[in-house]
């Protein structure tokens, strides 16, 4: 028997791939406040966007904009606004 598997919904593999990378640079001693910095210093909808995917884990862009009470684009926004700090973190 064999398993099923889905594909990825919209954002999710995005959203996988940065939280993979916040949870590497927080097991990072010399790390962890850099990454408390960038997620203190996100926008209003990227703080809400990093908390919500720090808690719930990935999921589609419309599920994360619907559970944060934000737009799609908003969203996305957030999520390249956090993809975009943590390449600078990593550098």
């Amino acid at each position: 028997m064999s398993k099923k598997t889905r594909e990825a919904k919209e954002g999710e593999l995005r959203e996988i791939h940065a939280l993979e990378s916040l949870e590497r640079l927080s097991k990072r001693p010399e790390s962890r406040m850099d990454v408390q910095n960038l997620l203190e210093n996100l926008s209003e909808h990227g703080k809400i966007y990093a908390r919500h995917l720090i808690t719930s884990g990935p999921s589609s862009l419309l599920a994360a904009a619907k559970a944060c009470k934000l737009k799609v684009a908003e969203i996305e926004s957030a999520l390249t606004e956090l993809e975009t700090k943590i390449k600078l973190l990593k550098s």
